[in-house]
């Protein structure tokens, strides 16, 4: 539960901080999953979602306050979200190498 509270306080930390400088929220949070105990693998994995969330929320931002040109903003989520799905997948795969 302790683990869990302390990720939960350092992802909001490390997204703020990447919401207000526009980026940089992988400089804390995959360092901290890896802290905790997570396989390099299923870390990554984590932190890609989590980009992705984060990535999206901004969006929904934007396109309420009609900045963005949509068909643009498709295109790019079209070609992007397959790709961190992907990467995901194929990451968690990968069997971890015991040292």
């Amino acid at each position: 539960m302790i683990e869990q509270l302390g990720l939960l306080l350092i992802s909001l930390l490390a997204n703020g901080l990447s919401a207000m400088a526009g980026g940089g929220a992988g400089l804390l949070q995959l360092p901290v999953l890896l802290f905790l105990g997570l396989s390099f693998s299923t870390a990554l994995a984590t932190h890609k979602i989590a980009s992705v969330a984060l990535g999206l929320g901004a969006t929904l931002r934007h396109l309420k306050e009609s900045t963005l040109e949509r068909r643009f903003c498709g295109y790019i989520l079209a070609t992007g979200l397959p790709g961190v799905v992907l990467g995901g997948i194929v990451i968690l795969q990968i069997p971890e190498k015991s040292p």
